[in-house]
């Protein structure tokens, strides 16, 4: 049956459904001519009442001049409403077999694609070298920052471990490229889209289902201005709060629909992360700060990334069309990281080298806040590397345990984000100080000026610097970083402090892994057995391993 209703004078009404909200329908009233003569969008036919915009539209139709009675109009209108009713039926049918199809067609290319993943993952000696060789096709020298966000997204996914990617940057930086990159690999039913959410969206949400947000990341998109951080700022502390308490209860002013407010209880349950872009000079609170990793953009790629635009600008060339070919194996991912939460549902990662986390840590004014992060990071590696370890058994519950390699491959992603992490210092005020370290003496030689001599003021080191920051980011780094007592004032020039270099300088990360003090051993006897120990002497330590490596299945760009 058609969904156009022909009425009387020829006139026809259309049916339209929106199979994302069937419920939803809009009602297209054309005259005999075909021309269009109202359009309104409401409920089933069912439910349409006498006084509806689709009943008010029909009686000016059928009877303009009034000449028919309310109770005759009002009963013809309710006889349409069965003919309407049944278009709906008919056309709801249409639907809901055409969504069943694509459903069925999409859970048979999920299985197929599913057992790939399965398969490939298993033959991999090391799957987080494995994506990041991939990686390297879709980014510019990237691939690091891209591993990192990624590996944090994973461990929400694999493990439940709710961490926050904030990517900071300056405009057109490229940190919205590490976050959608990462985030193409992460299986798209835990990644929440929220733009320009309020409270009374959230209210919404929980209303339809207070796990919405359970194990989710919630992607707040580009918050680049201070605007939209105030904007956002209440949903986001809800959110916040949220992540870090489990739950959520707290009275909202919802708008009643009838221009007034009144009082809802919001209730969320379950532990999701945030991720989204912003520009450095952001303050963040100190929750989001122990409940986030951040990332910024390298400022160093442009060389690379010319490279890689023009190798790419030869449409179905040789770059071109194995691009394409690892666009389609990346596609494998998220089932792969499907298929490892399954696993762990009844698996325990625990990670007999925790010692290094708190080494690795160790020189942090935030250690005690930044311990189950990182050490959560540690896990989701050896979730990653699962087909890699052996399983088993303590007191009746699965484990597997975090091995050297796990730990190797740890230390090198966090490796450019050592010193940010020890000092609490931004990311980009450590590029910055290593810019300044790497180059002052060069500057003071062909400057040749007295002032370089006792140092660089914020303007000098602008017009010299290699970073392509603006120069009130400049100013706030070099701020920041006296602040920490990496520069020291040392004179002025004019009115402007000039900055040298201060001896504070952060410990390389130094741990060896060949070579383990017996003290750890014997409490890592004391504390679950001596098989652990076995285990860990046994373990070997990889030469040169590193997520930087390059997989031998992944044939390398013609740009790095």
């Amino acid at each position: 049956m058609s969904n156009v209703a022909e009425l009387p004078t020829k006139d026809t009404i259309t049916l339209i459904i929106n199979p994302k909200n069937v419920d939803k329908v809009t009602y297209v009233f054309k005259n005999k001519y075909g021309n269009k003569i109202g359009e309104y969008v409401n409920k089933s036919p069912a439910t349409l009442s006498s006084q509806s915009n689709v009943a008010r539209q029909y009686k000016q139709i059928m009877n303009p001049n009034g000449e028919i009675k309310p109770k005759r109009i009002n009963n013809q209108f309710a006889e349409l409403k069965q003919l309407l009713q049944l278009n709906y039926e008919n056309e709801l049918s249409v639907i809901e077999q055409e969504i069943a199809d694509k459903k069925q067609a999409q859970q048979e290319q999920d299985i197929i694609k599913s057992k790939e993943a399965i398969t490939k993952l298993q033959s991999m000696s090391c799957p987080l070298i494995y994506i990041g060789s991939i990686v390297e096709w879709f980014t510019a020298g990237e691939r690091n920052n891209i591993l990192y966000a990624f590996t944090v997204y994973a461990g929400q996914v694999i493990l439940g471990n709710p961490v926050s990617v904030i990517c900071l940057g300056e405009a057109s930086s490229g940190k919205s490229h590490i976050q959608e990159t990462a985030l193409k690999l992460i299986p798209k039913r835990f990644v929440v889209n929220e733009k320009k959410i309020t409270e009374a969206a959230l209210f919404n949400r929980a209303k339809k289902d207070k796990y919405f947000y359970d194990g989710k990341i919630v992607n707040y998109g580009d918050m680049g201005g201070s605007n939209d951080h105030d904007f956002m700022e209440e949903s986001k502390n809800l959110m916040k709060e949220l992540q870090s308490d489990g739950f959520l209860n707290k009275p909202l002013n919802i708008p009643d629909g009838e221009g007034g407010w009144e009082v809802k209880d919001l209730k969320l349950v379950g532990r999701p992360c945030l991720t989204y872009t912003t520009v450095p000079n952001h303050i963040f609170d100190e929750q989001e700060m122990s409940r986030s990793i951040f990332i910024t953009p390298r400022m160093d790629n442009q060389k690379i990334f010319n490279r890689r635009n023009s190798a790419l600008e030869f449409k179905h060339g040789k770059s071109y069309n194995i691009l394409k070919k690892y666009e389609n194996e990346a596609e494998l991912v998220p089932y792969m990281l499907l298929h490892l939460k399954e696993i762990f549902k009844d698996i325990v990662v625990i990670n007999p080298y925790v010692y290094f986390v708190i080494n690795f840590l160790k020189d942090s004014a935030f250690y005690k806040r930044d311990f189950d992060k990182f050490n959560g990071i540690l896990k989701t590696i050896t979730a990653l590397n699962y087909y890699n370890h052996e399983v088993y058994e303590i007191d009746g519950k699965k484990v597997i345990l975090t091995n050297i390699a796990d730990v190797q491959l740890f230390m090198s992603l966090l490796k450019p984000y050592k010193e940010s992490i020890s000092a609490n210092l931004s990311p980009k005020a450590v590029e910055v100080l290593n810019d300044i370290r790497n180059n002052i003496e060069n500057w003071r030689i062909n400057k040749n000026r007295e002032v370089l001599d006792m140092g660089i003021t914020t303007n000098e080191y602008f017009g010299l610097q290699n970073l392509g920051l603006s120069k009130a980011s400049v100013r706030k780094y070099m701020y920041e970083l006296a602040d920490k007592g990496f520069l020291q004032i040392t004179t002025h020039s004019g009115r402007a402090n000039v900055y040298d270099l201060a001896k504070s300088e952060v410990a390389s990360i130094n741990y060896d892994l060949k070579h383990i003090d017996d003290s750890i051993y014997e409490n890592i006897c004391y504390e679950v057995g001596e098989w652990v120990v076995d285990i860990m002497r046994e373990d070997k330590f990889i030469e040169g391993l590193s997520v930087m490596n390059f997989d031998s299945e992944v044939k390398k760009p013609t740009w790095i």
